[in-house]
Parts: structure tokens; sequence; C-alpha cells
């Protein structure tokens, strides 16, 4: 790693495409997050994903080998949930999505309302939020029913952008698919709370008590990863053992994707 006399005290690492991919440890990872440990960096498993609670994080992570414990991870989710503010008793935050997003909320303080809750429509009333998240089995309903509550409201929040959702089968609609059909319905345009909002970076350090020029950004997609790194001003690694990095490097014109460093995986960062 380039900056070795920096005395790193925390990276915020990306899941998909720089530890793993699908089911698959990238060579080295389980390495990397134990030699980080070593050096007495704290690891932050810092994903876009909304739809799994930080315990099921760590269970895929251990299935691969990798050391982790939930603190120790943070979605999109929650930093979705901690956009909404303070939590108040009377009050409910409507969604789009799954467990992960249903726990964020809930451990926020707020109390969660999902589209498909049997008693929705009698509680509207009390929503004062709105939140999509990744939900592959959300109808056109419920979708109608989110959108005439966020054109009532104003706004809504998106857990985060990804349009795309890569599978060992190609792609499916992501996050943000679902967003776009909400924003052209209520013509309302959504705060992204995830990836590549900078925002996201520094809810992370927040939470650590950590300050930007001591901790570093691990990622494979240049227009997310390194692109919210960037902006907040943390120091950026690019790795390209993801589909995203080694489809976009080549093609980036953005000073605010091109990383501070890049390598080819997490395997070679402590060579």
């Amino acid at each position: 790693m380039n900056h070795r006399d920096i005395d790193w005290k925390l990276a915020l690492i990306d899941l998909d495409g720089t530890l793993y991919r699908g089911s698959r440890v990238i060579p080295g990872a389980p390495e990397f997050v134990a030699r980080l440990r070593d050096e007495d960096i704290q690891p932050v498993f810092f994903t876009n994903n909304a739809t799994r609670t930080p315990v099921a994080v760590v269970k895929h992570l251990e299935r691969l080998g990798i050391t982790a414990m939930p603190h120790e991870v943070v979605t999109s989710a929650q930093a979705a949930a901690n956009r909404v503010g303070a939590p108040d008793g009377d009050s409910y935050v409507l969604y789009i999505g799954q467990e992960g997003l249903h726990e964020a909320l809930r451990e926020a303080g707020h109390r969660p309302l999902s589209v498909r809750h049997p008693k929705v429509r009698d509680r509207l009333g009390l929503v004062k939020a709105a939140i999509v998240g990744l939900d592959p089995d959300v109808t056109y309903r419920e979708f109608a029913l989110f959108s005439q509550k966020t054109a009532e409201l104003g706004s809504f929040i998106l857990t985060n952008g990804d349009v795309q959702l890569p599978t060992e089968d190609g792609f499916m609609p992501g996050n943000g698919a679902l967003g776009v059909f909400v924003e052209a319905a209520s013509r309302v345009h959504p705060y992204v709370a995830g990836k590549p909002n900078p925002d996201f970076v520094g809810y992370a350090l927040e939470r650590f008590g950590i300050s930007r020029e001591d901790a570093f950004l691990v990622g494979d997609n240049p227009d997310t990863d390194i692109r919210c790194g960037r902006q907040f001003g943390v120091y950026t690694i690019l790795v390209e053992t993801g589909v995203a990095a080694n489809r976009r490097l080549a093609q980036s014109d953005s000073p605010m994707e091109e990383p501070d460093e890049a390598v080819n995986s997490v395997e070679d960062l402590f060579l």
C-alpha cells in the first residue's frame, strides 16, 4: 500500500466485487481483513446493500472465511434511517424494502410501516417519511400507494441509486430502478442515502469517531465507491476484481472517479 507512513485507523471496505463475488471469496480477502486487525486498523464493511441486516452480512462473510462483527457493518439502510431524523413515538416511516431496512428503522427508534402491511392504509395519515429499498416482490399497487404518499410528503429517501443489480445470470433491476419508478410517478426527486453520496462516508466515520484523514476506502466501482470517497476527502483505493471496475476504469473521464491508488485486488494491498 502507498503512504505506508500514514497511521491509518479505519478502512471502509466495499463488499461485493471487493471481498467476494456473489458466493465466492476473492483470493486474499480473509487475509487482508486479518492483516488490518493485526495493524490495529478498524475494518468497516461498507455496503449499499439495504436488504441484509448486519447479522446476515456477518454470516455471509464468515461463510467465506472473513471475520466480522455486526457493529462493523454499515449499510445504506442504516444511513437512510439516520436521514429520517429524530424518532418520535407517534409517526411511521413508510417503506418499500426487506428485513435489512425494517431492522435499520427499528434500531434507529422509528416505527417502520411496510407498503404491504395489512393496515397500511389506516396508518398513512401518521406517516412522516418514506424510503425506497430493494424489494423484488413489490407490486404495482404497492408502488401506487407509495408514490401517492410520496407526492403528498414532497420527499422520499432512496437507500441507494444502483440501477442494476449484478447476478450470476446477468443483471436484475436494482434499487435505483425502483426509485426511478417512484420519482416519475410522484414527480419527487429522492435523497440518495448510500454511495455515491459522500454523506454516507461521513455517517460511517462519525459512528466510529474517526476523522477523514485517518481513514481510507477500498472498492471496485469508480462511479460509486471511488466517487463518494473522493468527494468526502478520504484516501481511495480501486481494486480491479469487480465487474464495474473492469468495465468502467478505462472509460472514466471524471476526476471524482479517479482513485488515489489502484491495485489488482485486496491481496496486493500489504505487499
